[in-house]
């Protein structure tokens, strides 16, 4: 994506025309008084800051970027402590977020309703009437490239190649997949403890797809990162895994569908929660040309 800048929240209705200036000093000009402002903003100390041997930092949901840039190994350490705090409170967002409520609904209302008709049997049928469709080859294209230990290999990936490289980006986005993924990969496990359907392939625990589930939320996850050019290609891979667990007689329509409705509701749930917040955002001078109005306004850069 590239480089943009969003101008948001423009005029705070902050009158600094009327501050009164100290005697014999120079009424304050609009730009030095946003200048100022802005580094006042960045330059507030965060709340329980660390000892000084550790230092300057701030809390994951304060800050973009590592807590210690340049220092991997400090910096994963900090981010080993505060992964199950964030785990949780993305864990939290997943379960407020209407859409992703929506989701789930969803999945286990389409998990009810075809394993209870017969949708499954009749996709079952059509299956073994027809034969595999797919070769050797993209059976394991599919089995391994849906694997959850596989996304799980690639969240790592980025994670240190951002680090390595001071991509900002990167690295924001690999958190967020890595906490994406396991509040995913819990969430599925629970659903087929508690559910305990058998899949075509005699596994007891077929109900809902891992596969389907994790590489639906991957896709989401840089969907919402990247956009559609990254997106489309990520859900098309993430639809061909669902068909290759149908097509190798390892799941259930019912387990697919639903895994996929999970994986999206978990990714964008976390994805939302991740996003970059308001008191992380520069403050700035905002002129209106047009209509004369001055003020101060609220920029982000992605």
């Amino acid at each position: 994506m590239s480089t943009s800048r969003l101008l948001c929240c423009a005029t705070v209705g902050i009158l600094l025309a009327s501050a009164t200036p100290a005697s014999g000093e120079e009424p304050p000009t609009w730009l030095a008084m946003g200048e100022w402002l802005a580094q006042d903003v960045k330059a507030a100390p965060a709340e329980d800051t660390p000892p000084a041997d550790e230092g300057e930092y701030a809390p994951y949901e304060r800050r973009r970027g590592p807590a210690y840039p340049g220092d991997f190994f400090h910096s994963l350490g900090r981010d080993a402590k505060e992964f199950l705090p964030m785990l949780w409170d993305d864990t939290k967002a997943t379960a407020t977020d209407p859409f992703s409520l929506v989701c789930l609904g969803l999945a286990g209302a389409t998990g009810i309703a075809l394993s209870g008709g017969n949708g499954n049997d009749q996709v079952q049928r059509h299956v073994e009437r027809h034969g595999g469709q797919l070769s050797k080859f993209w059976d394991q294209v599919g089995d391994i490239g849906g694997n959850p230990g596989t996304h799980f290999g690639v969240a790592g990936a980025m994670y240190i190649l951002s680090q390595l490289h001071g991509d900002t980006k990167t690295y924001e986005v690999s958190k967020t997949m890595l906490s994406a993924l396991a509040i995913n990969g819990m969430a599925t496990m629970a659903l087929k403890v508690a559910s305990r359907t058998e899949s075509p392939n005699g596994d007891e625990f077929g109900w809902p797809s891992g596969h389907t589930s994790s590489t639906f939320c991957l896709a989401t996850v840089v969907h919402e990162a990247y956009g559609p050019w990254v997106g489309i290609p990520a859900f098309a891979f993430a639809a061909f895994v669902g068909y290759e667990r149908i097509d190798a007689r390892n799941h259930d329509f019912s387990d697919v569908i639903s895994g996929a409705l999970i994986g999206i509701a978990v990714g964008h749930a976390v994805s939302q929660n991740h996003m970059p917040k308001i008191l992380g955002m520069d403050v700035v001078p905002y002129t209106d040309a047009r209509r004369g109005g001055l003020g101060l306004a609220l920029v982000k850069q992605w």
